[in-house]
């Protein structure tokens, strides 16, 4: 990976603060990185600003690792002791989230259950080759939807339970949600156990139950578990980091740090892109990686990135929004879905679907009676006014 500059958070209009979060995002650093690195931390700096927006994005970890490598003596006394102390407690956790992930899996391949596993702790072993380096609160995995009721059992049968214990019944309950998540009660991980990884408010043109079927396997922490092929992982990470419209910067330096680490084919990438309506989202996810940490890219995807004016003009306003810490409202939301999608009309059912397909919190907000689940279609919109409000942009 080629070299962020100084005048480039310029360019940006970033701080200083917001440059040195940057540079010290990736796992990796060249001698002129840590020049940079070097360079910024001579000067008077806000750290509380740092670590918020460190804490923010999900990159503690990274931030310790780069800081104590280069200058650690440049960084205040206290503010690499909290760093130390939050690196190590992430590391401890994720070593136990690893250790779940394991036997989960080896739980639901006794049962006959096929079952993938993708971002968490697979994800840091294959993009950064240190489960230290990332934050990540729960596990993933991914099963088919046949097997749903199955799962629910299995794992009750063991040291788990639902994190959302709502009274409705299965036929209708399944027919909303999309995943499980279990809590151990034990230790308190969590497990998220999808059958539709996208959930129910991002439309795919076609089943894309074929991701699935081009399984892999990876090893986490000395155990090989089923996860996805480079091609399909980096598709799901770019599907998530849009689904949530590009809230955090670890979400693109994770398709950085796993396009350094893999072999992609790109020309299948864009093509399954182009079957799942969702190239303009991966084309958005490449040019911010691109911009922010000179990523390599092939010059066909360049020429693709270059072909498509609307890709360089939402990739600007994402990266304004991530700086200015600004999140997005119902409204913002529902724009940005017209805008990401290959197509409006995969953007316009985006929209309807997250107004008006409830889900677990709503079912928690407001019980209903049995006969009275048809209301939660007209009481979602009001729900999320209330849960995310108007005035964020």
């Amino acid at each position: 990976m080629s070299n962020l500059n100084i005048k480039k958070g310029q360019d940006l209009n970033l701080s200083l603060e917001d440059v040195l979060l940057l540079r010290c995002a990736c796992s990796n650093l060249d001698n002129q990185a840590q020049r940079e690195i070097d360079f910024i931390l001579d000067n008077d700096l806000d750290w509380e600003h740092i670590l918020d927006m460190a804490n923010r994005h999900r990159l503690m970890p990274l931030l310790y690792i780069n800081l104590n490598a280069v200058s650690p003596f440049k960084v205040p006394v206290d503010v690499l002791k909290d760093l130390k102390t939050n690196f190590h407690h992430n590391a401890r956790r994720n070593l136990m989230l690893t250790g779940e992930l394991i036997k989960v899996m080896q739980l639901l391949e006794d049962n006959g259950i096929k079952a993938v596993s993708y971002k968490g702790p697979v994800l840091a072993y294959s993009a950064y080759g240190n489960v230290g380096y990332r934050q990540f609160g729960d596990v993933d995995i991914l099963i088919d939807e046949k097997d749903a009721l199955r799962v629910l059992r299995v794992m009750r049968q063991t040291d788990y339970e639902l994190y959302h214990t709502v009274n409705i019944d299965d036929s209708y309950y399944l027919r909303f949600v999309t995943e499980h998540q279990f809590i151990n009660k034990k230790n308190g991980v969590f497990i998220e156990i999808k059958w539709r990884f996208a959930g129910d408010f991002f439309t795919f043109p076609v089943d894309s139950s074929f991701l699935t079927a081009e399984a892999a396997k990876n090893n986490c922490n000395g155990f090989m578990v089923n996860t996805f092929s480079p091609e399909n992982e980096l598709l799901i990470l770019a599907i998530h980091a849009g689904k949530h419209d590009w809230s955090g910067i670890s979400w693109i330096m994770d398709i950085t740090e796993y396009i350094l680490k893999h072999d992609i084919n790109w020309a299948e990438t864009i093509k399954k892109s182009e079957k799942l309506g969702v190239k303009r989202i991966l084309l958005i996810n490449l040019y911010i990686a691109r911009d922010l940490w000179e990523l390599e890219l092939p010059v066909d995807i360049i020429n693709q990135i270059n072909s498509d004016k609307a890709v360089e003009n939402i990739s600007n306003k994402i990266k304004n929004r991530i700086f200015q810490s600004k999140d997005l409202n119902i409204f913002g939301k529902m724009y940005s879905n017209l805008q990401k999608r290959d197509k409006i009309m995969y953007g316009i059912k985006d929209s309807i679907n997250g107004l008006i397909k409830p889900g677990y919190y709503d079912f928690t907000d407001i019980p209903l009676p049995k006969y009275f689940f048809r209301f939660y279609h007209l009481l979602r919109p009001f729900l999320l006014l209330k849960r995310y409000g108007k005035n964020p942009v």
